[in-house]
């Protein structure tokens, strides 16, 4: 009965979490902040890729600053967990660029059933600021993805299978900031490369809690 619970829940909901939750600003050393966004995704789970339909996503965030320029984070979504670090290497007034590398495992779990997805996420953020604790953030990655099932039930065809799959494609988030307190929709796009299936498509809206989500002052931005 749990492993039809988990099993139903894990077809209904999306498999991966890949959308642009976060700009390229970097927290200060010692910050932190919590972050979590809702989304339907099309396209990367099997009920999804079968009737054509989004399913929702849950994804939580927490980040601390490192150094200047360079922080790390730690997220959860359904069945899968991912760790990053988030590097800014340049910035021409309003806009920032940075670069985020990332990894994440995920996990289906049921009896006589496993898969297990691995992927390497490589994101290339630019994020612009305007007025008013707004922002816009535009995102272009690569995802490579290494799956494994293991069955243990002859019924279903014992032993173990993998494959490995690439994607590309890009998103973007915009933000408004109200001192502690950030909101944010966003949307992104992958294809698929490797097996030409359906497109990821994802969209939702985040909310974010901590010390620099109210936009602070570029010295570059004028009086």
């Amino acid at each position: 009965m749990v492993g039809r619970a988990i099993l139903l829940v894990s077809l209904v909901s999306g498999c991966t979490s890949v959308a642009t939750l976060q700009g390229a600003r970097p927290l200060e050393p010692g910050q932190r902040s919590f972050q979590a966004g809702v989304s339907l995704q099309y396209g990367s789970s099997a009920v999804s890729g079968a009737l054509g339909l989004p399913v929702p996503q849950l994804d939580v965030r927490w980040r601390r600053g490192l150094a200047p320029d360079l922080d790390w984070g730690l997220g959860a979504y359904l069945f899968g967990v991912r760790a990053d670090l988030r590097y800014r290497f340049a910035q021409a007034g309003r806009w920032h660029f940075a670069a985020q590398p990332g990894l994440a495992l995920a996990g289906l779990p049921v009896p006589t059933y496993l898969v297990m997805n691995t992927d390497l996420d490589l994101p290339v953020l630019a994020e612009v600021t305007f007025g008013q604790g707004s922002s816009l953030t535009l995102s272009g990655r690569v995802l490579a993805r290494e799956s494994v099932a293991w069955v243990s039930s002859t019924g279903l065809g014992a032993g173990v299978s993998g494959r490995y799959e690439f994607l590309a494609g890009g998103g973007m988030r915009y933000g408004l900031s109200f001192r502690r307190v950030g909101l944010g929709v966003f949307g992104d796009g992958l294809a698929n490369t490797t097996r030409g299936g359906p497109a990821w498509i994802t969209g939702g809206v985040d909310v974010t809690i901590g010390p620099r989500t109210g936009r602070p002052r570029d010295p570059d931005e004028g009086s």
